[in-house]
């Protein structure tokens, strides 16, 4: 009986500890729940334009690339021809790139975001956000972002209109000068 004694207190503490361990892997459930709930959320919100923005990043060097290769070694008088035979060939790439990248936005947002939000995220600093974003209040603000987008750019681009003008006739000029010396006459004529 004694022995039972002396072992009760250790067996009330490894029973203790269990509870507790299957409070926190319960907790650390509901918080990776959570977290993957706002790893969706942000895949809703932001997952289209990253697989826009990722295309264009594949894109633009190719574009760059051959438009530069077309401007240097087809005659000025094939080059309408062969530009738009490049741009099937590029909307073709850029369709099934769009295409993979978009597959890999989706597969691919649990995996990366999960763990980031539940390092960096309490689980009451998640529902506070999920509240939010899943509330009417939230979308309305959305709603207004185009609106408020353009009402600033327009504020922008009022205000520096006439020093964009000046530095693009600024820019002009020597781009003039330094075209006219390299080609040893005068600058061709503004397009």
């Amino acid at each position: 009986m004694k022995i039972m004694l002396n072992r009760l207190p250790a067996a009330i503490i490894m029973v203790a500890a269990c509870a507790l361990s299957t409070s926190a892997v319960a907790q650390n459930d509901s918080k990776r729940a959570l977290a993957a709930k706002l790893a969706q959320i942000q895949l809703k919100a932001d997952g289209p334009a990253m697989a826009e923005q990722l295309t264009g990043s594949a894109v633009q060097p190719i574009l760059a690339n051959w438009s530069q290769r077309l401007d240097e070694t087809v005659p000025p008088a094939r080059q309408k021809e062969v530009r738009d035979k490049l741009d099937v060939e590029l909307k073709k790439f850029a369709e099934s790139t769009h295409k993979a990248i978009e597959a890999q936005v989706g597969k691919s947002a649990e995996a990366a975001l999960v763990p980031v939000f539940m390092e960096k995220l309490s689980e009451d600093e998640m529902k506070t956000i999920i509240t939010y974003l899943e509330s009417p209040v939230s979308a309305k603000f959305q709603s207004l972002g185009p609106d408020a987008t353009n009402a600033w750019a327009k504020r922008i681009v009022d205000a520096t209109k006439s020093s964009v003008e000046s530095g693009v006739k600024s820019f002009d000029a020597a781009a003039g000068r330094i075209v006219g010396t390299a080609s040893g006459g005068a600058a061709p004529a503004k397009k």
